[in-house]
């Protein structure tokens, strides 16, 4: 499952993951209506500023996110301190794990977590920047294993298929990278290390996951995985979503 050309003595060190609190994040997520549905979740109180107009309803979230960092200060920053604690313990056994998959140097960027109050988890490929929510059930460490993974393979994709990446469009690239994951964390060397057997998947049925797991070995290799799922996207089983 060695990309080709892969030295252990060369293995990568990865980017230096870093963490650290944001409230103008947090009100950027609060007010985007994409993760509404998310927000309220967690939140059921802001329901209230649900049908007010949107300069009223900007200030009343705002209002919320302000006094729920007031309120719950030290856990927050105590989440902020444990999330870089607990990635700490991973980070080298993730960053070789990765290493044998890419054999490929990490892109440039800012990688930088951002405990959240919202179950949204955004990621930013072009800054390398996200949000985990501090009190994820799947553990901030299987969710930052999720994000950081994307950002590689989005820099693997762009670079060895180039033509092909300009041409698919935004949702096929977002739904090949989440499969990739959904197969790539259930393989044994992540699961030891995230800990997480069997997470949420991205794929649309378990089935489509399975296709996906099948694939993988009878492929081996990134480039190899890619190369195939690709023909399957004319396939129209494989349904892509809307959002």
């Amino acid at each position: 499952m060695f990309e080709k050309g892969y030295n252990k003595a060369r293995m990568n060190p990865g980017p230096r993951l870093k963490f650290q609190l944001n409230i103008e994040f947090d009100r950027w997520t609060c007010n985007n209506d994409v993760f509404h549905n998310s927000v309220i979740k967690d939140h059921p109180m802001l329901t209230e500023s649900t049908d007010l107009e949107p300069d009223a309803k900007k200030a009343f979230n705002d209002r919320y996110v302000e006094k729920y960092y007031k309120t719950h200060k030290k856990d927050l920053e105590d989440a902020e301190e444990k999330m870089k604690d607990d990635w700490m313990t991973i980070e080298s056994g993730y960053f070789e794990a990765t290493d044998k998959l890419f054999n490929s140097r990490w892109p440039e960027g800012r990688y930088i977590c951002y405990p959240s109050i919202f179950n949204c988890n955004p990621r930013f490929i072009g800054t390398k920047e996200f949000q985990v929510f501090y009190k994820h059930p799947e553990t901030t460490n299987y969710v930052c294993a999720h994000e950081m993974l994307h950002f590689i393979f989005y820099d693997y994709i762009e670079k060895h298929y180039n033509q092909k990446y300009k041409r698919l469009e935004e949702k096929v690239i977002w739904k090949l990278s989440e499969i990739f994951n959904d197969v790539v964390l259930r393989l044994p060397e992540f699961i030891a290390i995230t800990g997480q057997k069997d997470p949420g998947i991205y794929a649309e049925t378990r089935d489509e996951l399975n296709d996906a797991i099948k694939l993988w070995e009878n492929t081996k290799t990134v480039g190899a995985f890619v190369t195939k799922y690709l023909v399957l996207f004319s396939n129209p089983v494989y349904n892509f979503p809307n959002n």
